[in-house]
């Protein structure tokens, strides 16, 4: 799904300075244990889009993948960001001095979301509960709840402390409460914003402009687009998906293990 800038709506903000069971292929009998380091899988998606809620869904069941390496989940939210800079001059008399010329500079960040305010708010309580509950068992299932129930009171502030309430079960604790209470705070704040400012630029960085778009260790996998699996060519199923990862971890084990020997040879 693209994003049409005619279409967009803003939000402003002003800076004061299933457990799965998949049955791969994948024959390599080296231990994922000699590399500790998680492969990132990173969704470029929006909050309120179907095309989101799709590849999320998958994704949930290959984080819950049995034998899976390491993994390093991060949702990167699309949209785009607008910086106003406006100067401001002040002369003051000073009478052992004389004149003294004094020029502020204020600058508003904006956030454009295609779905709109809702979608922007979406994003941010996202992103704080991750900051908050920073599990990729937890904060995953947040997300995909949040699609699962209503997806259409995605962005509701009531809505996302449901949802998250859920997720932590039972009775919550004093501990729990807190942190269900930071996440508030982050969402509504200045807090939240910095963290969909710094998303929605790192989606920039890497010129994505569709939800979904998959990166598998830094490259390009997949792409959801009008609820179809697009530029797949390793396939789009579960499976799939979790033999990339697979490979991926054998490739940052071989690249450690290469280095280990290189360091070995210079002594």
């Amino acid at each position: 799904m693209k994003i049409a800038l005619s279409t967009l709506l803003a939000i402003t903000a002003l800076f004061s300075s299933t457990t799965a069971e998949v049955n791969t292929p994948f024959t390599v009998n080296t231990p994922f244990t000699v590399n500790k380091n998680p492969v990132d899988v990173t969704l470029f998606v929006m909050s309120r889009c179907p095309d989101a809620i799709k590849c999320e869904g998958v994704f949930s069941r290959v984080f819950q993948a049995e034998n899976l390496p390491p993994v390093d989940p991060l949702l990167s939210y699309i949209g785009s960001i607008d910086r106003t800079s406006v100067s401001t001059s002040d002369v003051h008399t000073n009478p052992a001095s004389g004149f003294r010329n004094s020029t502020t500079t204020t600058t508003t960040t904006t956030v454009t979301c295609k779905h709109g305010p809702l979608e922007c708010a979406g994003n941010t309580q996202q992103l704080c509960f991750k900051k908050y509950f920073s599990d990729h068992s937890v904060w995953v299932r947040f997300v995909v709840t949040m699609n699962s129930l209503q997806s259409r009171r995605i962005g509701e502030p009531e809505y996302a402390r449901e949802v998250g309430e859920k997720i932590v079960g039972g009775t919550v604790d004093k501990e729990t409460e807190s942190l269900l209470d930071k996440v508030d705070e982050c969402s509504r704040g200045q807090e939240g914003f910095e963290l969909l400012v710094d998303s929605v630029q790192h989606t920039i960085d890497h010129g994505v402009g569709t939800s979904c778009t998959v990166f598998i260790d830094n490259k390009k996998r997949c792409v959801v687009d009008g609820g179809v699996w697009r530029e797949c060519p390793e396939g789009s199923s579960v499976a799939d998906f979790v033999r990339s990862i697979k490979e991926a971890a054998l490739q940052l084990t071989t690249t450690l293990m290469k280095s280990c020997l290189f360091r070995r040879k210079s002594w």
